[in-house]
């Protein structure tokens, strides 16, 4: 990677915020399939990945999603639900695998990173009513919905949010050496 690219892409991260108040603009195909390439992108323990995603942009679903999801504020042009695939959360052992969960939280990272390159914003609501998701969107049994991800063109000017000190949160070798030894 250049380090032109890695600098924008530095600036992505640091820049990226929640975005809850969208424009009437639909998100288009090309913009979606970026995307969900993102999504899968994303960094899985022992390659299960143990996810699924539907990504909704009809009006109607989205009025349906929206009066169970406390947590979207205003309708957007897409949502793309993230879900844990119990089915393939099995270790090789036979024992349930956990950190699936972890893995579509990533994913959902990716896909607010994502969008934030693209001109787009999101932010993640866990706040809905997991059996009327299920329901509505079809889900079967092995997928539980996690997060609804709102996605769309941001209707304000973005504002990075304050973020903690480096010194109050990070320390070399052991807690409390806040002074980095340069190599």
């Amino acid at each position: 990677m250049s380090t032109r690219n890695s600098s924008d892409l530095v600036q992505v991260l640091r820049t990226r915020s929640a975005v809850r108040q969208y424009t009437a603009q639909p998100v288009d195909d090309d913009a979606l399939d970026r995307l969900l390439d993102a999504i899968l992108a994303a960094p899985t323990g022992g390659n299960k990945q143990a996810w699924a995603f539907v990504a909704v942009r009809d009006p109607r679903t989205l009025r349906l999603l929206r009066a169970f999801s406390p947590g979207i504020i205003e309708p957007p042009p897409l949502v793309v639900v993230a879900c844990f695939d119990r089915s393939r959360a099995v270790k090789d052992d036979g024992e349930f695998w956990d950190e699936g969960l972890l893995c579509v939280a990533m994913a959902v990272q990716n896909l607010l990173l994502a969008a934030h390159a693209l001109g787009l914003g999101g932010c993640p609501a866990a706040s809905f009513r997991r059996h009327a998701a299920r329901t509505l969107l079809g889900l079967p049994e092995h997928l539980e919905p996690l997060l609804m991800v709102p996605v769309g063109y941001p209707k304000r000017p973005l504002a990075s949010p304050p973020r903690r000190n480096r010194v109050e949160v990070v320390s070399y070798e052991f807690w409390g050496n806040h002074t980095l030894a340069r190599r």
